[in-house]
């Protein structure tokens, strides 16, 4: 016999000796026995208002008004082990458990200062001063920690199920799980008048782009009320920027460009391929709620990005370069499907970009904040401020291994009569998109499984 199984047999009989000598003779010979029931049967599933312990403490104490401090003492030790036995007998959570023994502990700690002071503790409507206010905390205090504990294990499960890649089930009320089963006989009636064709996955992940296009438009102008005229403005601050240099110098054209005209494509394309970049990458990886959703995919995400960014700020260039010749500042293009032509190349351009970044990031979250200087250091070798032809020989072929620097240069071409640039190519520009889109795609496909749904 262990150390620890002698303590609690001489405990089991120092109580039981206690109450053979100690009770008075008055209350029968099985009172320890009812303080003991007493005690257990105020332990309950939910906790019972405390006016009920307090009944119960005091109709086992009527019994025998002449007991004395060590007499009740014995009685409320009798009720704590009955109390013990109602939370085994439950199987009580921990915190449940805390609260009854908090809340006997303190009725009896109130009412035996009210005892000894001689307070009437038996007149009807009697009640320990500052029970009802020490109660409501304990039950506060209760709850914040169920509350607490419930969003902990719901945390942990679905933690879980998305490490395991199953459904995260919640719990639902019996009302709300009887409208979720109506909704989904709702549903399947509906899919199943719905014709094979449009159920493919195929046309479904098409049917969403329209879907999708509208919510990150809402986003868009969500995000700030400003959101929309910075999208033009922006233009106009980096152009600002790029002509001042020129102007300070004395010089007015390039190449046969009027500054204003060439810092314009500069600072609008270039805005247009950072925001295609930036928002695509961020979007194919944060976006993981609308994942959820059967249709929707990453790389459906990041598409839906590029192509509203490459229609805004295509529309932008356009009002800007409207705006620009009513005024007397900007020159309009000679070919301008020439200029779409190669706008739309340098946004596909910053998708692969994008798509590339963004399946980066998804087995190295922290890649992202590298992105926005990785995407400075291509601006400087993508003919935003100059071209190729204004560069020594010897340092020409360093500018022309960028891609953007051939696209920006072909736009500029087909925008001005005076200008044809000699360095640019069109093959050059078309194979270096094509190997950046197959790096891209297949960099996505090869991460595509650890993009889970939050």
């Amino acid at each position: 016999m262990s150390n620890q199984e002698r303590i609690q047999k001489w405990l089991a009989r120092r109580e039981t000796r206690a109450l053979q000598v100690t009770l008075p003779v008055a209350p029968d010979s099985d009172f320890a026995t009812r303080c003991r029931a007493a005690g257990r049967e105020g332990v309950g599933i939910e906790p019972a208002p405390i006016g009920a312990a307090l009944a119960m403490v005091l109709g086992l104490l009527a019994q025998a008004p002449e007991m004395s401090a060590a007499d009740r003492r014995v009685v409320y030790a009798a009720m704590q082990a009955g109390q013990e036995e109602g939370i085994a007998a439950l199987e009580l959570s921990e915190d449940a458990a805390d609260l009854y023994r908090r809340r006997l502990r303190s009725l009896i700690r109130l009412l035996e200062h009210d005892l000894r002071a001689g307070a009437a503790v038996h007149q009807p409507g009697y009640e320990p001063a500052g029970l009802a206010a020490l109660d409501h905390r304990l039950l506060e205090g209760y709850a914040k920690r169920v509350q607490l504990r419930q969003a902990g294990d719901a945390r942990d499960a679905r933690r879980r199920a998305s490490e395991l890649d199953i459904p995260f089930e919640v719990d639902l009320p019996a009302a709300e799980a009887r409208e979720r089963a109506e909704l989904r006989r709702d549903l399947a009636r509906l899919h199943s008048t719905q014709s094979g064709r449009n159920r493919t996955r195929g046309w479904s992940r098409m049917a969403a782009f329209v879907p999708l296009l509208t919510l990150q438009l809402h986003l868009i102008n969500q995000e700030s009320r400003i959101a929309p005229l910075w999208m033009l403005v922006g233009p106009v601050v980096l152009l600002c920027i790029i002509s001042s240099l020129y102007f300070l110098t004395g010089v007015h054209f390039i190449m046969g460009m009027d500054v204003a005209t060439f810092s314009l494509l500069g600072a609008t394309t270039w805005i247009m391929v950072r925001q295609v970049i930036l928002r695509s990458s961020g979007t194919y990886v944060s976006s993981r709620s609308l994942l959820n959703l059967e249709s929707v995919s990453p790389l459906l995400l990041a598409l839906v990005q590029v192509f509203i960014y490459i229609v805004i700020y295509g529309l932008v260039l356009t009002l800007l370069i409207l705006i620009g010749h009513s005024l007397g500042l900007i020159t309009l293009p000679v070919d301008w499907k020439g200029v779409a032509a190669y706008f739309a190349l340098m946004g596909t351009g910053g998708a692969a970009i994008g798509l590339l970044f963004g399946a980066v990031a998804t087995r190295w979250p922290y890649f992202l904040r590298f992105g926005a200087v990785i995407e400075r250091f291509l601006q400087l070798f993508a003919s935003v401020f100059f071209v190729s032809e204004q560069l020594p020989e010897v340092y020409r072929g360093y500018v022309l291994w960028s891609p953007f620097a051939h696209g920006m240069q072909l736009l500029r071409s087909s925008y001005f009569s005076g200008y044809s640039s000699s360095d640019a190519s069109l093959p050059y520009l078309l194979t270096a998109l094509v190997l950046l889109g197959a790096l891209g795609l297949g960099a996505e496909r090869l991460v595509r499984c650890d993009v889970q749904p939050m």
